[in-house]
């Protein structure tokens, strides 16, 4: 009885599993590829990146070192055998265990230096994921734009058809030259040789970020659906340095670096205090009672010169380290310098083609077609009007492309959002 029910609760939680499993099926389905938004990427890549990856790897591996750093050596067994023969054999066994213990704090401060090591290492795990995280948005960004040139593109192959059909209709009705419905006809085909550079530009941003993904290069991508906003009001270049100190990886991990060369120069500061060891262990004696030896030892620091080098060896590789972050920090200050100032010019052409240029190209196009469609006007003013909305539309999205690139670049200088 017993039994039968086990296996009915066994047969129930494996339906359940079951159901479980399917579920989920369906809802990563449901899901469909990432690519609609910029943070669907951003997840993707902080799981799947191989440098990102390497880098926490390498957390962990200095992390593991570091609970051992400040650890004793391994104690050192010892035998001594002693024979004599005087007037009979008589012999003596050593048997002694020993542990070296460094003085000075040396265990302390090599605790202290893997410790350093370890933030060293978060640093450069962080620097690694900003770097991505900017890479990412940057083809995010480009694979948007060719995906809306696409659309604008086909609007603008619409937009020919209609003006070779009414080329076309006023030549037939005699008001009209053949060479205009030629022209007409090329600038259609112009359209359709334009729409096979703007795929070829989009798979190349496609593949670009299936690559950030560890993803084959031909693995779908769902249709880009909006970019990132740009903030109303952009903080002063101060503000984005004192966030730079604080989050930027690059800057952690050299910070760190001074505090391990810190740590390794006072280490070879204490090279002058000896290190003590100590040990016993029984005594077997022939035709005795076993007895009982305990040692201690002392090194002797007498090694001057090789002690001083390591002590001057130590002092420079810290200035060093704070030389590379005075260094990273000027980098850093000049590279924000530049994309703040990019990005507010970015900001204000939008404005401009937003509220002003895109208008007037669109009022421009849709009155000179009309004009030309009811046999009025002329198809060069037409063609010119086409290519002005065209070249407006196309250069608002080059525009947000550069507006999100150096919002990208802002971010990884600071290590998070704007």
């Amino acid at each position: 009885m017993a039994t039968r029910r086990n296996r009915d609760a066994a047969g129930r939680l494996l339906l359940a599993a079951a159901a479980l499993i399917v579920s989920s099926g369906a809802a990563r389905a449901a899901e469909g590829p990432p690519g609609a938004t910029v943070e669907s990427l951003l997840a993707l890549g902080e799981r799947l990146n191989p440098a990102v990856r390497a880098a926490g790897l390498d957390t962990t591996a200095a992390a593991a070192q570091a609970e051992a750093a400040g650890a004793l050596d391994d104690p050192v067994l010892t035998e001594n055998y002693q024979n004599y023969h005087s007037g009979g054999l008589f012999s003596m066994n050593f048997i002694t265990i020993s542990q070296t213990f460094p003085l000075g704090g040396k265990r302390d401060l090599r605790h202290r230096a893997a410790l350093s090591e370890v933030d060293a290492a978060r640093g450069r795990e962080r620097a690694a994921q900003d770097e991505l995280d900017a890479q990412i948005k940057i083809a995010f960004a480009r694979y948007y734009a060719f995906t809306r040139a696409l659309v604008v593109n086909r609007q603008i192959q619409t937009l020919a058809r209609k003006m070779r059909q009414a080329t076309m209709v006023r030549y037939g009705q005699g008001d009209g030259a053949q060479s205009g419905v030629i022209q007409a006809q090329e600038e259609e085909t112009n359209t359709v040789i334009e729409a096979s550079r703007l795929e070829a530009e989009r798979e190349s941003a496609a593949a670009q970020l299936n690559a950030l993904l560890a993803r084959p290069p031909g693995a779908p991508l769902a249709e880009p659906m909006r970019l990132r906003p740009i903030p109303a009001v952009l903080p002063r270049v101060e503000s984005l340095l004192d966030r730079a100190r604080s989050g930027n990886g690059a800057v952690h991990a050299n910070s760190a670096a001074i505090d391990e060369a810190e740590s390794r120069r006072r280490l070879a500061e204490r090279a002058w205090y000896p290190d003590v060891t100590v040990g016993g262990g029984p005594v077997v004696q022939t035709n005795a009672p076993t007895g009982f030896s305990a040692m201690v030892s002392l090194s002797i620091p007498v090694q001057f010169g090789a002690k001083r080098a390591d002590e001057d060896a130590q002092t420079a590789r810290l200035d060093a380290a704070e030389r590379r972050r005075d260094g990273t920090m000027a980098t850093i200050q000049a590279a924000l310098a530049e994309a703040l100032a990019r990005l507010k010019a970015a900001r204000d052409v939008e404005s401009l083609l937003r509220r002003q240029r895109m208008p007037q190209a669109d009022a421009l196009s849709r009155t000179t077609l009309a004009s030309y469609s009811q046999g009025h006007g002329d198809l060069a003013a037409a063609i010119a009007a086409e290519h002005q909305m065209h070249d407006t539309e196309l250069e608002l999205l080059r525009t947000e492309t550069d507006e999100q690139t150096e919002l990208a670049t802002i971010e990884r200088l600071i290590g998070g959002d704007l």
